[in-house]
């Protein structure tokens, strides 16, 4: 990318700081003061500004809110994947219990005893699930970590309206600067979160695919098998398969309800690709601050901002979806807890 030079060919305080900044940007917004005390001998005012009440009000905001929004999420996450995966288990577990009758040649009066602990295990595994799933209901995981999100989300873009703001008040040289800081710790940091989150989500939803793919094949098996058994039934633990796969697919649906992978990760592209769009914007946005006119500055971070904005809206309704996720889960174990272990 060129940068705007300055005088008599001179690189400008948009370049000068720009290098000042390099390789800061994976730091995001807990760089800001080392990126002011970076920045203090080439613009003094927007050094000033970054350490401003104004800019420090909002920007204090978002560590506290942030490290809330993460701990809600991880427990969240968390207690809702253990309650699946039990709710997996003992769907499972409840189909072995099924096939316990064609045992009885094999292991005799051990039948009951191996029936009746595998009931119990099924139980024991139901009981688990709905404490997990009672604990992320009940501790109010979702709306805090959507509140805390939502509100540290703020706090980022308008610590950096503050900046722009008060950056274009100050002068060119500021003003300049100030965009360097904005394309290195708002721009450049959000795109590269942006293009990685996407790939992280694609990741889990092959992951996600895989136990659908696995659902799908046990449950041909088991209708395929339901055939056999009908004309043999020595082969009547054939349909056995079919039961496996569906807990393995309810497992599959409950993780991409809870996640989201598929959505988010297009969504997440889409935002990438429109930040690179404005890419193309930083290099004529500087050379109109560098030829006087500063606000260009907050023009360009409005237009930044409101696409930040946007994104964390569609997140945000998306987000809320996973009530529903959570929903099924006390549904499944609604089933279950209707079920009873074969003594």
């Amino acid at each position: 990318m060129a940068e705007p030079l300055g005088d008599a060919g001179q690189p400008g305080a948009f370049a000068r700081a720009s290098q000042l900044l390099q390789g800061q940007a994976a730091r995001g917004m807990e760089a800001l003061p080392e990126a002011a005390r970076l920045l203090r001998p080439l613009a003094p005012a927007l050094a000033g500004v970054i350490s401003s009440s104004a800019v420090a009000a909002h920007a204090d905001a978002y560590p506290r809110c942030d490290a809330e929004a993460q701990l809600q999420q991880k427990l969240l996450v968390r207690e809702a994947t253990a309650a699946n995966l039990c709710l997996l288990l003992a769907g499972v577990l409840s189909g072995v219990v099924l096939v316990g009758p064609l045992l009885q040649p094999r292991l005799g009066e051990l039948t009951n005893r191996v029936t009746l602990g595998l009931g119990v295990a099924t139980l024991a595994l139901g009981a688990l699930a709905a404490m997990f799933s009672y604990q992320a209901r009940e501790g109010d995981r979702l709306r805090r970590w959507l509140t805390m999100r939502g509100t540290a989300e703020m706090a980022r873009l308008d610590t950096f309206r503050a900046v722009a703001q008060g950056a274009a008040a100050s002068g060119t040289d500021a003003a300049a600067a100030g965009l360097a800081l904005v394309r290195c710790h708002l721009f450049d940091h959000q795109r590269a979160w942006l293009i990685g989150a996407a790939a992280r989500h694609r990741r889990s939803s092959e992951r996600t695919n895989l136990w659908g793919g696995l659902a799908t094949a046990l449950a041909f098996v088991g209708g395929s098998g339901a055939v056999i058994a009908s004309a043999d039934p020595a082969k009547s633990w054939l349909p056995l398969a079919g039961v496996i796969g569906a807990a393995f697919g309810a497992y599959a649906l409950s993780r991409e309800g809870l996640r989201r992978d598929r959505i988010n990760a297009d969504r997440y592209e889409k935002a990438a690709v429109a930040l690179d769009q404005l890419a193309a914007k930083i290099d004529p946005v500087a050379a109109e601050i560098e030829a006087g006119k500063p606000a260009a500055l907050p023009a360009f971070v409005d237009a930044v901002t409101a696409q930040l904005e946007s994104e964390h809206k569609q997140w945000l309704d998306g987000v809320t979806q996973a009530e529903s996720a959570l929903a099924a889960l006390d549904a499944r174990l609604k089933e279950l807890g209707g079920s009873r272990p074969v003594g």
